[in-house]
């Protein structure tokens, strides 16, 4: 343990924000709400029905074999089905105008691309979003703002063109019960995500579509500091490594910048610095860094306490703001085994504890073609050879 502890307690993580008990009652997560709302609108839905009256009515007289109740059932059983198809429309669009993908994400389950093939894995769960479509800009291709849009836009289109499609089906041809049921459901899903997701909003840290796409059209802070981001992401997929960002492109967020987009422009900010070895900028960087843990959402934080893990290993030196990030880097929407062998090889290593360093070296070694660019192969490739130089001289 360092002698500087007490100095570096900014770099500790910062402790929740306490809501209390007293305040704002809890919110009901996604499909707990989902399954309210199915379950009102079936209540309405029947007793209008036996009135003659409202969304029952209309619907017998347009589908007269579907059933309502049963509708309401497919629509909440194609919300899963719904969402590959909202972010499969993100891909289609993002891949149309030259982006590059990186990886794509259905609940628990991910589709990653390594540095040599694609691979599939079991994640965590996500908080606040059913999914996500990773895909970045390729040199200059996907950069532009309406690339961006179209991006932005490809989700939303697809569950509204399916909701289009199956009411087309639904009104050429007099099916089954059950299968008008399903398509009716399969409509009111996809049509009901799709707009959604054109509202304007936030949660969990998340932004919406349509919040994004208004930011793109209003050339409002929030899309300026993600166009940086998407800048140098393009640039770290070309190989060029965090030292040689141009100063130009790294982002400077305003005070009216979302939270989340400003910790993202930081924990960048940080890694220029290690990468250049300017312990000032740095410990500038890695302080407001630290300080927006809780900024962002619940699945991206393990990414921010990775770089400040590596931060605490590799600059601080100091084993106690290394152990207390530690646990803060399982999950992610990315695999970060790699990352953590490393983290666990530096902090052995500071315990003195040579053989389990090694052992976790090895480990990280075998878990380099995981890494999504080159850049950041060359990093830990770097990292673990310096450490067993280390290891080797003691």
């Amino acid at each position: 343990m360092t002698g500087d502890t007490d100095a570096h307690a900014a770099f500790l993580p910062p402790a929740a924000p306490d809501t209390g008990r007293g305040g704002r009652p809890g919110k009901l997560g996604f499909p707990a709400s989902l399954l309210l709302w199915i379950l009102v609108g079936g209540l309405v839905g029947m007793l209008s029905g036996r009135m003659g009256i409202g969304p029952s009515a209309w619907i017998a007289d347009w589908a007269p074999t579907a059933s309502v109740p049963l509708a309401l059932l497919f629509a909440l059983l194609t919300i899963w089905p719904n969402i590959i198809v909202h972010e499969a429309g993100h891909a289609l669009c993002g891949i149309a105008r030259g982006m590059h993908a990186m990886a794509f994400g259905i609940g628990p389950l991910r589709l990653e691309r390594g540095e040599h093939r694609w691979r599939f894995r079991r994640g965590a769960w996500l908080r606040g979003i059913g999914g996500f479509a990773a895909l970045l800009p390729k040199g200059r291709r996907g950069l532009s703002r309406f690339d961006q849009a179209c991006f932005f836009v490809g989700g939303p289109l697809a569950n509204l063109a399916t909701g289009v499609l199956a009411l087309a089906l639904l009104t050429s041809w007099t099916a089954p019960p059950a299968i008008a049921s399903l398509l009716l459901g399969t409509a009111l899903s996809a049509l009901f995500f799709g707009a959604l997701n054109l509202l304007p909003f936030q949660t969990q840290g998340w932004q919406s579509d349509g919040r994004q796409l208004l930011d793109l059209a209003r050339h409002s802070p929030d899309a300026v500091v993600r166009q940086r981001l998407r800048q140098l992401m393009a640039l770290t997929l070309a190989g060029v490594r965090p030292r040689e960002w141009p100063e130009a492109l790294m982002p400077v967020p305003a005070d009216d910048t979302s939270p989340g987009l400003a910790v993202n422009a930081q924990i960048l900010r940080l890694s220029r610095a290690m990468d250049r070895n300017d312990a000032v900028a740095a410990a500038d960087a890695a302080r407001r860094t630290a300080a927006g843990l809780h900024d962002l959402p619940v699945s991206v934080r393990p990414h921010l306490a990775v770089t400040m893990a590596g931060y605490a290993a590799l600059m601080l030196r100091d084993p106690v703001v290394l152990a207390a990030w530690r646990p803060l880097c399982e999950g992610g929407l990315f695999d970060l085994s790699a990352f953590r062998d490393w983290l666990d090889a530096e902090s052995a290593a500071l315990a003195g504890d040579a053989a389990t360093a090694r052992d976790r070296i090895s480990a990280a070694r075998a878990g380099l073609e995981r890494l999504p660019d080159p850049v950041s192969v060359l990093q830990m490739r770097e990292s673990l050879d310096a450490l067993q130089a280390r290891l080797a001289a003691a």
